[in-house]
C-alpha cells in the first residue's frame, strides 16, 4: 500500500570504558525527497522511531538500536493535495477577470533521496552519516546539538 516504505536500523555503541550519561545522548534522523525530480527538501512523508533495545542506556558496550521507518503512501489517483490545490486555484469567481493564485503548498511530486544521521553527545557532533554523502553538503551538520 505504499509508495516509498523503508526502515533504517541505526546501532550505536559507546566506547569501552567510557564515563557515559545516556541523558546526554541526542539522535538526529532527516530524510529528504527530491521535489520534481530537482529540488531537494526535508521529507513530508510519514517518519516513526522506535527503540528495538528495550533499554537504551548504554550501560554495557553492546549497541543500542534505534529503528526509523519512513514511510510515502501511494496517492490515490487524482485526489493528491497538489491536485486538489491546482484545481481550486484554476476556479474564476464570478466577475472575477484571473485565475486566483495558486497555493505555494502545492510543491509536486515527490521522490526519496536519503537521509542524514547525526549524532550528538553533550551536545557536540559525535558522528555523522548520510546517504547520498552530498547531502552533508547541501545541509551541513551543526558542530552544537542546541541549535536547530
Amino acid at each position: 500500500d505504499a509508495e516509498t516504505s523503508l526502515t533504517l536500523q541505526i546501532g550505536i555503541r559507546k566506547e569501552p570504558n567510557a564515563a557515559f550519561d545516556h541523558t546526554k545522548v541526542k539522535i538526529q534522523v532527516f530524510f529528504y525527497d527530491t521535489v520534481e525530480d530537482k529540488d531537494v527538501k526535508l521529507t513530508d512523508a510519514d517518519v516513526n522511531y522506535e527503540w528495538l533495545t528495550s533499554k537504551h542506556d548504554w550501560t554495557d558496550t553492546n549497541p543500542e538500536i534505534l529503528s526509523v521507518s519512513y514511510l510515502r503512501p501511494k496517492t490515490k489517483g487524482g485526489s493528491s493535495e497538489a491536485a486538489l490545490s491546482a484545481a481550486a486555484a484554476s476556479v474564476r469567481p464570478p466577475g472575477k477577470g484571473r485565475a486566483a493564485k495558486m497555493s505555494s503548498s502545492a510543491e509536486g511530486a515527490r521522490r526519496y533521496l536519503g537521509y542524514r544521521i547525526l549524532v550528538y553527545y553533550d551536545d557536540k557532533l559525535q558522528a555523522v552519516q548520510a546517504e547520498p554523502a552530498r547531502l552533508l553538503q547541501l545541509f551541513p551538520p551543526s558542530e552544537s546539538g542546541s541549535s536547530p
